[in-house]
């Protein structure tokens, strides 16, 4: 692997705590929409992988991004963070994801959801 493609991995409590300081970065959730219905960690960007290619210049790259997905399982987060490195951004990826991150009961947004009539509850 190229080692400017390594990224730094953080840590359920390392993020909490960046959260809690109020540290200056950027929150990004990789997944795709359909598995916005496990949460969104509170203060996310939405930026599915398959889109990150076309839409990372929304991020500001003066701050540090830090990914996330689903759960550990869940490589999204390695592969948007290795993508963003490779384009010159600061960036760690949180691999425990939603999952755990809502199993600790952390702060998330749950996302609306439709009924079948299309309307939003």
């Amino acid at each position: 692997m190229n080692e400017t493609l390594t990224v730094k991995v953080i840590t359920k409590d390392a993020l909490n705590d960046k959260m809690r300081k109020n540290e200056p970065f950027q929150l990004v959730n990789v997944l795709d929409p359909q598995y916005y219905h496990l949460g969104v960690i509170k203060g996310s960007k939405r930026i599915p992988l398959a889109e990150l290619d076309k839409r990372y210049t929304e991020l500001d790259k003066s701050k540090e991004i830090v990914t996330y997905c689903a759960e550990t399982s869940c490589s999204a987060s390695r592969k948007a963070a290795e993508m963003l490195a490779a384009k010159g951004y600061k960036v760690s990826a949180y691999e425990g994801g939603i999952k755990e991150w809502t199993a600790a009961h952390l702060p998330v947004e749950q996302m609306p959801t439709t009924t079948p009539a299309g309307k939003t509850v």
